[in-house]
This record gives C-alpha cells, sequence and structure tokens, in this order.
C-alpha cells in the first residue's frame, strides 16, 4: 500500500477500494476494522471465512502492480488470475463461492 501510494499518507486506498477499482470482489462480509473481536474469542470461523478472502484479493492486486510494473504481460497475469479461479473454483466452500460469483 506504501508503494502504491507513493508513501503519502493522503495518497493511501483501502484494499476493498482497490480490489473493487481493479474489478476483483473486494472484501465479503466483515471489514477488518471489526476483525478484532473474533480473533480475540474464538478465531471465529466467521473470521477465517472473511479474512482468507482479503488475502486472495491481496494477491489478486499484487498482481495487477506487477502487471503496471512490467514484470507480467497480458499473458502472464492472464495465466496468473486463471490459476487463481481454477483453484478457487475447485473449492467446494460457500465463501468461495460468492467470492467468485462477484469476480466479473
Amino acid at each position: 500500500m506504501d508503494l502504491l501510494a507513493l508513501y503519502q499518507p493522503r495518497a493511501n486506498a483501502p484494499l476493498d477500494d482497490l480490489a473493487k477499482l481493479m474489478g476483483f470482489p473486494g472484501k465479503l462480509g466483515m471489514d477488518g476494522s471489526r476483525s478484532g473481536a473474533p480473533i480475540r474469542t474464538a478465531r471465529s470461523p466467521r473470521f477465517a471465512t472473511t479474512a482468507r478472502p482479503t488475502w486472495v484479493n491481496t494477491y489478486l492486486v499484487y498482481l495487477r502492480f506487477q502487471k503496471m510494473r512490467g514484470v507480467l504481460s497480458f499473458r502472464g497475469i492472464r495465466e496468473e488470475l486463471g490459476v487463481v479461479r481454477q483453484t478457487l473454483s475447485g473449492i467446494d466452500a460457500p465463501h468461495w463461492k460468492a467470492f467468485l460469483a462477484e469476480w466479473a
């Protein structure tokens, strides 16, 4: 986030906003500001199902950033995004089905 904001605190954007601007699903369910209580209480399964899509969004934003930097080609990013989609579609979990449904 710091690099994308050029290390300017006023120029940063939340991951959810960046992901959605890039065409990815963004956060599903609870946002990061409310995730502390489930972590402290019982390591709730709900936290796991909301945190994991955040991890995937982070990776997807990273891939797009690598494309912008010229590290990945159009073909390279298309292949990587295909691997992510294929991997998630093979997991039978409601939060991944919702994630894929939101990913246009």
